[in-house]
């Protein structure tokens, strides 16, 4: 039996001036799953235990968007253009179609994908996002995500916050999830991508009058979308209008935690993804 392990190294392919860089691996049959990662995250910031077991039944392609770790530029300041920058990737590998695994900001780009590239995709994951002009978390919430300065012990309890619920359940499995990333880690994103992203997150979650979420109807590819039952970095309450506006979603929502469910529960995410990219229904 094949066994499968995250590359260490990156690959890099250059278009229009940017040198993306990438991890493929897994199986070389099948739909490609590419991952969009979440706010500040690398291609590094994915948990191995959550990863692999999807790469033992697909291909799973990894990589940083325009100006994100070892990939060049500047990140631009709009989810559209995010958008842009991963088609322009996806097509310059050369593939036809693919599945789409999006946690946070990147199920908010795997959103605008859909809608630029419907043909180039086939399935997609929403994980611990939201809909344009969803429900926006606690002003303190933002402001701490914005926050500057201080020390590793801020960064760890900040990024504890956000990812899990404060009971000793997911607590514990943060933490062993959080080391495991950890251990992979040798690129960090710079400030740029930081206020890139803030930005772009605080346009996307401006409030509209009248907002009926009617434009989710154009994205008719088959969506699972999960969550924790309490995330206070996209509130849990954006997965339910997700999942009822997308005229082809389904909903998880993970016990005991939040934003990090997929990382929470990295076997268990992985065997629902699995069963959802295996269907043949919806």
């Amino acid at each position: 039996m094949t066994t499968f392990t995250i590359p260490s190294e990156s690959e890099f392919i250059e278009v229009e001036g940017t040198s993306y860089a990438y991890r493929r691996f897994g199986e070389k049959t099948g739909v490609p799953v590419v991952f969009l990662v979440h706010f500040r995250g690398t291609m590094e910031n994915w948990d191995p235990n959550m990863v692999v077991p999807i790469a033992k039944e697909r291909p799973v392609i990894l990589f940083d968007n325009k100006g994100v770790g070892e990939t060049n530029g500047q990140t631009p300041a709009t989810i559209a253009e995010m958008a842009q920058d991963a088609g322009t990737f996806i097509k310059a590998l050369g593939l036809n179609q693919v599945d789409i695994l999006g946690f946070s900001i990147g199920g908010m780009v795997a959103q605008e994908l859909a809608l630029q590239e419907g043909n180039l995709i086939r399935r997609i994951i929403m994980a611990g996002t939201g809909p344009e002009s969803g429900i926006n978390p606690e002003l303190e919430i933002f402001e701490r995500m914005n926050r500057h300065g201080g020390n590793a012990e801020d960064a760890l309890d900040d990024f504890m916050f956000f990812f899990y619920r404060s009971t000793e359940t997911s607590k514990s499995a943060g933490m062993a999830s959080l080391q495991r990333i950890i251990n992979q880690k040798k690129v960090e994103s710079s400030d740029q991508v930081q206020q890139a992203q803030l930005k772009a997150i605080a346009n996307w979650s401006q409030p509209k009058s009248n907002n009926d979420y009617n434009w989710l109807q154009n994205i008719k590819h088959p969506v699972l979308v999960t969550n924790g039952i309490n995330d206070v970095m996209v509130p849990t309450k954006n997965s339910y209008i997700l999942a009822e506006h997308l005229p082809k979603a389904q909903l998880i929502i993970y016990p005991e935690s939040g934003h990090g469910h997929l990382f929470q529960f990295p076997e268990l995410f992985a065997e629902n993804v699995n069963s959802f990219l295996n269907s043949t229904s919806l």
